[in-house]
């Protein structure tokens, strides 16, 4: 599981659901192949504690905590992306979001580390967009100032996870 904490800031791009790029000497039926097959919400949680608050957006602090799961069903990958943001004002709570958003994956052509890289890494970034909205939508319909959050960066989280993986397993060897 990858985790992340950053603060909120601009708009994400939305990214475009790509296979990772192959060499052009390498034959079509050689190259990755990933389909989105479907995403969904698993969970979600809107609290507006301070309503009605008056509150303009830049006197909100805004706090996101990400944590990105992978698991197999049967042919395809379910990716899930965690996300809470928690608004503040003088250390007063303004909203607090927690939503669970999944993306079914069909993974052709990538094993081992590319397709765990894919699942920790290039599949958060595809769904973050509609994570964004969903959050967006719940902070207006609640009141609350236009809210757009900025993609973590699911490929430094994840090198830093799999540095502390190797850290871990290297200090287990040698206490060994």
């Amino acid at each position: 599981m990858t985790k992340a904490k950053s603060a909120d800031a601009q708009s994400p791009r939305e990214p475009k659901a790509a296979a990772p790029s192959a060499p052009t000497a390498t034959p079509q039926a050689a190259r990755p192949n990933v389909v989105l097959h479907g995403r969904y919400i698993k969970d979600f949680s809107f609290e507006n504690p301070a309503a009605p608050v008056v509150v303009d957006r830049q006197d909100l602090r805004i706090d996101i905590a990400v944590e990105v799961g992978g698991r197999r069903l049967d042919s395809l990958h379910e990716v899930v992306v965690s996300l809470t943001a928690t608004a503040t004002h003088e250390a007063k709570i303004i909203f607090l979001a927690e939503l669970s958003y999944a993306g079914l994956f069909e993974l052709d052509g990538l094993d081992g580390e590319p397709r765990r890289r894919f699942i920790y890494c290039e599949a958060p970034r595809i769904l973050f967009p509609w994570i964004d909205r969903i959050i967006a939508d719940a902070a207006r319909d609640g009141g609350l100032p236009p809210l757009n959050l900025t993609p973590p960066d699911f490929t430094g989280l994840y090198q830093h996870e799999q540095h502390e993986r190797a850290s871990a397993e290297k200090a287990v060897a040698e206490t060994g």
